[in-house]
């Protein structure tokens, strides 16, 4: 566990500087969100966190071969990054949270966002996140900046379109507040999402084991 902790302390010295940057604007936007709806600024920071820890990949072939070169074993490596990504997620759900509360506070917001809601929308997030992963792992090595770089932002910008239209919002907002929207109905989403992070981890180390054996 302390090697896994110490590649997700590699991955966040490397991004600190664009982490920063990102949560602070980020940040800003989500308290225009939090106006409107506690649910749309929390789902914007999400977006934040899914492009955030997507910059932990080199947008080169370094992308695979540092990790090669990094003491340790591939599980301890890819879990390490993966780890890292949830972070990153986790962080920026707080911050959209705290700037909900922060505007709950000043009387302006329509309502903060409730557990269940938060919960699934994290599931939603980690199976993005598993998606991305797994397209960066197999694709980033072969392609150029440019295209790496569309790879890096194309599930979070999905993300974003499907949570950040206001239709699409108020539709999943209604079916979470619904009376028959059940607990167990939330814990199987976010379980689908904790379980696609699980089974793309296993793809990732696939495809570098292949790669490596070439």
């Amino acid at each position: 566990m302390k090697q896994v902790i110490g590649y997700i302390e590699c991955d966040f010295m490397n991004i600190k500087y664009s982490m920063l940057y990102m949560i602070a604007i980020f940040g800003i936007v989500s308290v225009a969100f939090s106006m409107r709806d506690g649910t749309g600024a929390v789902a914007y920071m999400l977006f934040c966190g899914l492009v955030m820890s997507g910059t932990a990949f080199n947008t080169t072939k370094q992308t695979v071969s540092f990790t090669a070169l990094m003491p340790g074993s591939i599980w301890q490596k890819v879990t390490g990054r993966y780890l890292g990504g949830v972070l990153c997620i986790m962080l920026c759900a707080v911050v959209g949270m705290i700037s909900t509360g922060i505007v709950k506070l000043m009387g302006r917001a329509n309502g903060m966002l409730e557990i269940p809601i938060l919960l699934c929308l994290l599931g939603i997030t980690f199976l993005f996140l598993a998606m991305q992963n797994v397209l960066l792992y197999l694709l980033t090595p072969f392609l150029g900046v440019q295209v790496a770089g569309l790879v890096r932002m194309l599930p979070g910008f999905i993300l974003f379109f499907v949570l950040m239209n206001d239709e699409n919002l108020q539709a999943i907002t209604g079916i979470l507040q619904s009376e028959g929207f059940s607990e167990r109905v939330v814990l199987i989403v976010l379980g689908t999402g904790i379980a696609g992070l699980i089974i793309s981890a296993v793809f990732s180390v696939l495809i570098i084991r292949n790669r490596d054996n070439e």
